[in-house]
């Protein structure tokens, strides 16, 4: 009975790692939108799961453990999510850039799963009917796309109202769970000793304390500091 048990739960655990795999593989098109044959796909993904947590024997028990472990394994991955940013990356993968300065970077699109067809249909959602309009286009994580227009073609044209304004740029994540970015932080034109120095102005006796910062366009650093129960 106990090797039974045994087996069921180790059955189970490998069916969540390979629906984990296969989502994973599939891309971010099934967490924007989910058609009909989405949906289909994700129904015989479900069966083949099961089929391969349960083996050959489906009795209740061993259904009751195959649905506990499955459960028990996505609270441990929503955990791991939120506590570690390498897993985060290795589950999520990263937002991709797909228009930068008007330009369409095409060697993308394959990596965000996207075609351009579809990077259109986003615009278009958005109001956005050029993409020479665009500064930034970025596919997240959760399929959805976000535009930073050109200054000139912000709604308050300043390109009509002859002001000159300084390009958009986008804001560097300098902290992350309590961890500086090394590589961020150099591109947004500062030193580690810069951001220490304006921490420890905001009280914030180190970066081991801030749950988020990050620097603007304008050099400033926002900072939030883990709550106290941290």
């Amino acid at each position: 009975m106990i090797q039974k048990l045994i087996a069921t739960v180790l059955r189970s655990m490998l069916a969540y790692l390979v629906l984990l795999a296969l989502g994973r593989l599939m891309g971010r098109k099934m967490i924007s939108r989910i058609t009909v044959f989405d949906f289909l796909i994700g129904v015989t993904l479900g069966s083949l799961a099961v089929r391969i947590a349960l083996g050959d024997e489906n009795s209740l028990l061993t259904t009751v453990i195959s649905a506990v472990v499955i459960t028990c394994m996505a609270l441990i991955t929503d955990r791991l999510n939120i506590k570690s940013s390498l897993f985060r990356k290795i589950e999520e993968g990263e937002p991709v850039l797909l228009i930068r300065n008007g330009k369409l970077l095409d060697e993308n699109f394959a990596k965000a799963k996207i075609s351009i067809s579809k990077l259109l249909m986003l615009l278009r959602q958005k109001d956005v009917f050029e993409i020479e309009d665009v500064n930034y286009a970025i596919f997240e994580n959760d399929g959805n796309l976000t535009v930073l227009l050109k200054p000139e073609k912000l709604p308050v044209s300043a390109g009509d109202l002859k002001i000159a304004k300084p390009a958009n740029r986008l804001s560097a994540d300098v902290i992350v769970d309590g961890k500086i970015i090394p590589k961020n932080l150099k591109a947004s034109g500062h030193t580690e000793g810069w951001l220490l120095q304006q921490l420890q102005s905001r009280g914030i006796g180190g970066p081991e304390q801030v749950f988020y910062a990050s620097v603007n366009a304008a050099g400033r650093l926002f900072a939030a500091p883990y709550g106290k129960s941290k």
